[in-house]
């Protein structure tokens, strides 16, 4: 059984703690729904902790967050420097939305507030994992994105509103933008925090585009296979 470090770096709204717990929960419940066959350990970013050696997990996981990779906020600074120290000693690493920006940011590329506005709902994408030419359905949420890779990344997956939706540094990096975890009842609960910050033209697209299946169980399985190395 792989021990999972699953990096949690922000806490959920209050009307959504009862019923998802976190970030890290979420993620928890969704490969256990894989039969992933994972051990978890929960690190809580915001307040100080961090994986201090490597081989405390097989692998880690940082997850989405509220905050910018550009905040001024001192457990966003040591963040990048653990990413940049455990990634220079090969750890393995999976970024989604904020995880995914925070690894490109660190590791010499950049990620931003994106002049295209929310990515709200179930995005499609071309993608290069799977090599048979199929297309890649997500969830998400978001308004930053990943606008350079880092100069060792491949591009896994993007579209024109997302260029870079997924990336991979050798077999130590994967990370996306969309989230594999978010269930369109979540996103749903989620926007109606949101509602007076997003315009409801935005909100009642992203509600629609649900109806749309996505691949999170596909992503779970690639997710897996890099957790495991297969």
């Amino acid at each position: 059984m792989a021990r999972l470090g699953l990096l949690e770096t922000d806490t959920l709204y209050d009307g959504l703690i009862d019923d998802y717990g976190s970030y890290g929960k979420m993620f928890a419940g969704f490969f256990d729904a894989l039969d992933g066959q994972l051990s978890y350990r929960h690190y809580q970013v915001q307040a100080g902790e961090l994986p201090q050696h490597p081989d405390e997990c097989d692998a880690y996981l940082i997850t989405g967050s509220k905050a910018g990779v550009y905040d001024p906020l001192p457990w966003i600074a040591a963040l990048r420097e653990w990413i940049v120290d455990f990634h220079r000693q090969r750890a393995p690493i999976i970024g989604i939305c904020f995880g995914h920006q925070i690894i490109a940011h660190s590791l010499g590329g950049v990620a931003a507030k994106s002049d295209k506005g929310w990515g709200l709902g179930v995005l499609s994408y071309e993608q290069s994992l799977s090599g048979d030419g199929s297309t890649l359905r997500l969830i998400h949420s978001h308004q930053d994105q990943v606008l350079q890779l880092p100069p060792q990344a491949t591009r896994l997956a993007g579209c024109d509103f997302c260029p870079n939706a997924a990336l991979a540094i050798d077999d130590c990096v994967l990370t996306f933008q969309g989230h594999p975890e978010f269930t369109p009842v979540y996103l749903q609960r989620l926007l109606e925090q949101r509602k007076g910050r997003i315009d409801k033209a935005i909100i009642d697209r992203a509600v629609a585009s649900l109806a749309t299946a996505t691949d999170h169980e596909k992503v779970g399985r690639y997710l897996l296979d890099f957790i495991y190395r297969k």
